[in-house]
């Protein structure tokens, strides 16, 4: 029981379902304390300082795990990555800058914003090394107790009146955390080293990624971004409120399995292990995410109004059926979770990239054509652009990876079998929990929904049906 515990997926997802946890209840914190225009600011702000900071963590991070003469190219790695954290500082600052400077509410927003995705550099260089030695648990867990630093500091300070600009300082105290401890892990400082033929190599995996990663930001805060411009601060911070619960349920699945999924397709890709052993690990560790993610999405969807008037407010309640319709849509862009391990390790890095940029250009036609006219448009627009990407992301796996159709068939068979069995019991127990008030009403159907889910996924589990995925 211990070792099945300290397995890296389940100390992974542990860690994962702490911090956005730990996440969401900043924002549910700041619901009591701001409303959805000082909110919508703050989202604005940070929408662009994501986007930022996860070309950091993407492009020369996975270069360095790919890295077949480490010792020479590590150096140098970080001082590329540094290079990439300086642009992302200079850009918030100028857009800051655009909205008004330290006399606006947005620009002040922006500025204080800005350092940080030139700060995290170091940790996302720590990190990457972390994870090439297969230390997944240690780059989980530093996670959660940054977080939980920065959720303190969050709660003191709106407690202190300080507004929006709490939750930014929130941040630099997650982010020197995080610093902090992975320097402390990993005890490994860089040399002045700048070489030619280290960047050469790096640049193969890395321009491939900086354009998946590009689309996919652009999937993901799109939206926050296109609403900005066109409408109030108040309807971006509906959307991304309503986005903030259906990404936090997603994410709880999918960072862990990306995190292992990078480490393992690498490490069979250096062995040369061939694709009979990418096959096993994708059909795998898809086949578990499935299980977990599809019976959380449709518990989400269906509870929508509760949580939200639950854990945000009854002013938030705009947000609602956003958050359903985001649930789907994380639901069906699932399918391109390991389109990027799985192209760049079978040499059709170029793949990824068209897939993405499909999805990009589908987006933002979608987004203009309607989106832009209000919160649940912009999610409808997300939904049509997941769509694409999913069936595209399917058929180019299964060339990538030679499957058969019904080998594809199978591996999600027990997420649909669980995802049905949750839905069952949420609308089955809906004529009991109506009637008792909705905190104690949710609290019944999410109660019901996880009993019966855990049942089957035990049985799963046990008859090997599913198996937790490993490095």
């Amino acid at each position: 029981m211990l070792k099945s515990l300290a397995a890296p997926y389940v100390v992974g997802v542990a860690s994962r379902v702490v911090g956005q946890v730990i996440s969401f209840c900043a924002v549910a914190v700041a619901s009591r304390y701001l409303d959805l225009e000082g909110f919508g600011v703050y989202a604005y702000g940070w929408a662009l300082t994501v986007i930022a900071t996860t070309f950091v963590f993407t492009g020369f991070y996975q270069s360095l795990l790919r890295s077949q003469n480490f010792e020479r190219d590590r150096h140098t790695l970080f001082w590329a990555k540094l290079a990439v954290g300086a642009l992302g500082m200079a850009v918030i600052f100028a857009v800051g800058l655009l909205h008004g400077g330290t006399g606006a509410l947005e620009g002040r927003m922006l500025i204080l914003l800005a350092p940080l995705p030139f700060v995290i550099v170091p940790t996302a260089w720590w990190e990457a090394q972390m994870v090439r030695e297969a230390k997944v648990r240690a780059a989980s867990i530093y996670v959660v107790v940054s977080e939980a630093l920065g959720l303190a500091a969050a709660i003191a300070l709106l407690e202190r009146g300080w507004g929006a600009e709490a939750l930014v300082a929130s941040r630099y105290v997650s982010t020197l955390a995080g610093l902090i401890i992975t320097g402390s892990l990993v005890r490994a400082l860089p040399r002045v080293e700048l070489r030619g033929d280290a960047l050469r190599d790096a640049r193969q995996t890395a321009t491939s990624l900086w354009g998946t990663t590009s689309v996919g930001l652009l999937t993901n805060y799109g939206a926050d971004l296109v609403l900005g411009a066109f409408l109030s601060p108040s309807v971006v911070g509906a959307y991304r409120g309503g986005a903030r619960i259906a990404m936090t349920a997603t994410n709880l699945v999918l960072q862990p399995l990306g995190l292992l999924s990078w480490s393992k397709f690498t490490r069979i890709e250096k062995e040369g292990l061939g694709k009979e052993a990418m096959r096993r690990a994708w059909h795998e560790n898809m086949s578990l995410a499935a299980s977990l993610l599809w019976p959380m999405a449709v518990a989400v969807g269906l509870l929508a109004p509760a949580l939200v008037v639950t854990l945000l407010d009854e002013t938030w309640l705009a947000a609602a059926s956003i958050v359903a319709i985001l649930s789907l849509s994380k639901s069906i862009a699932f399918f391109s979770n390991l389109l990027e391990p799985t192209m760049l390790t079978t040499g059709n890095a170029g793949q990824q990239l068209r897939i993405r940029a499909t999805g990009a250009v589908t987006l933002i036609a979608l987004l203009i054509a309607f989106g832009r006219f209000g919160p649940e448009q912009a999610a409808y627009a997300h939904l049509g652009a997941s769509v694409v990407v999913g069936v595209l992301s399917l058929i180019a796996t299964k060339r990538a990876l030679e499957f058969r159709v019904m080998e594809m068939v199978r591996t999600f068979l027990p997420g649909i079998a669980l995802a049905g069995l949750t839905y069952g019991a949420i609308t089955g127990s809906a004529g009991l929990w109506d009637s008792l008030g909705t905190e104690l009403g949710l609290g019944l159907a999410i109660a019901v929904a996880a009993v019966v889910w855990s049942a089957l996924m035990l049985v799963f589990l046990r008859r090997r049906v599913l198996k937790l995925p490993t490095p």
